[in-house]
């Protein structure tokens, strides 16, 4: 079973920090986007400023907030972030945990799938400043795929078993890192705005787990009314945020 980072999310939305999402923003304005002007000249912006300013959630719907850096790192950085860092990306065989042939491919997951935007294409000005600054920050001996893999346990009271009983103090700072710039800043993705931290409580600690491991619970897809945490939320990996992290955040949000 395939697993992408788009997959579903949200009521409980809970610990949402960018991509994908293995590269990129979205665009209503797609080639042109709404981004396509923003530029400090009023020409194309840079691929840094399509990475992590305003004018990366300019790439996605018209009441997106999320960039690329909401998920991703570019400095390598991986604890608390959903996304794999875009250093060191740009030059590698595959994205997505395979899913995405090619960087365009990458950056239009996250830019179509999360952000709400319209495909870039490979000539288009935006997407060669993204690529361009991509390949700036990668090495380009590193072209190994990054793997993509959520913990898959076998069913609800699964995870609570494994997730249960955390440290709320300890996980106040591990909120802080992996979950407060979505839940704290009522940030919106695409369309779907991140539910308050006060509201997570009322959830499950195995419902939590699973949604953030997972994004719901498997297999899940983005926007699957049937999903009873629908929108947009990436999971975390271990190597993104650690059990003992997981735990003590869930003990955090149980214990508000």
């Amino acid at each position: 079973m395939s697993f992408s980072r788009v997959t579903a999310l949200g009521a409980a939305f809970l610990l949402v920090g960018v991509a994908a999402c293995d590269g990129g923003a979205d665009g209503t304005g797609g080639s042109g986007g709404a981004g396509g002007n923003g530029g400090a000249g009023g020409g194309t912006p840079s691929g840094e400023e399509l990475f992590s300013g305003p004018e990366s959630a300019a790439l996605g719907s018209a009441n997106n907030e999320a960039t690329c850096a909401t998920c991703h790192s570019n400095d390598g950085s991986q604890d608390g972030m959903p996304g794999n860092t875009m250093k060191d990306i740009a030059f590698r065989e595959s994205f997505k945990g395979g899913d995405a042939p090619k960087l365009l491919d990458g950056v239009n997951a996250c830019v179509t799938g999360w952000m709400g935007g319209t495909a870039l294409t490979d000539s288009s000005a935006e997407f060669q400043a993204i690529k361009t600054y991509f390949e700036s920050i990668s090495d380009p001996s590193v072209t190994t795929p990054n793997a993509i893999a959520p913990e898959v346990l076998t069913n609800e009271s699964a995870y609570e078993a494994k997730y249960g009983g955390g440290d709320p103090t300890a996980g106040a700072a591990a909120y802080a890192k992996a979950c407060a710039r979505c839940h704290d800043e009522a940030l919106t993705v695409n369309v779907i705005q991140a539910p308050a931290k006060t509201s997570l409580k009322g959830y499950t600690v195995g419902r939590i787990a699973q949604q953030v491991r997972t994004s719901g619970p498997p297999p899940s897809s983005m926007m699957d009314a049937s999903d009873t945490t629908p929108g947009p939320m990436p999971f975390f990996e271990a190597k993104d945020l650690s059990d003992t992290d997981l735990q003590n955040i869930i003990a955090h949000l149980k214990g508000q």
